[in-house]
């Protein structure tokens, strides 16, 4: 079995669509802290744009709950949807985003994922 690194950082992008997409899902044998979680508002129109966010965590009932729910996001604009802390995430915890308009927002992740010892 190859050895998990202690400390990794790891940045995610990814455009959001009318789809829940999971984007990011914790490793097993890791825990992650979500440190940035940026979503920007790209939509060609001018118009605001709409983003909800879910952390999923499959063992637990009901598995989803929403941190961010139809969020808007002003024209040209950006917010960071865990603005006043982090997010823990456990082993197989997913985050999944979606937005109100196809290729309206663009989203950053910073995480640190730490191996469980």
């Amino acid at each position: 079995m190859a050895a998990i690194a202690l400390n990794k950082f790891r940045t995610i992008r990814a455009g959001l669509t009318t789809n829940t997409v999971g984007i990011y899902t914790c490793p097993i044998g890791v825990a992650s802290i979500i440190i940035l979680c940026q979503v920007t508002n790209v939509n060609t129109g001018g118009g605001f744009c709409r983003v909800s966010a879910i952390h999923s965590r499959s063992s637990e009932t009901p598995s989803d709950y929403k941190f961010a729910n139809a969020v808007k996001v002003p024209p040209n604009d950006g917010i960071n949807l865990v603005s006043d802390g982090r997010l823990a995430l456990e082993t197989s915890d997913v985050l999944k985003f979606s937005a109100d308009t196809n290729n309206s927002a663009e989203l950053i992740l910073s995480i640190l994922e730490t191996a469980k010892q």
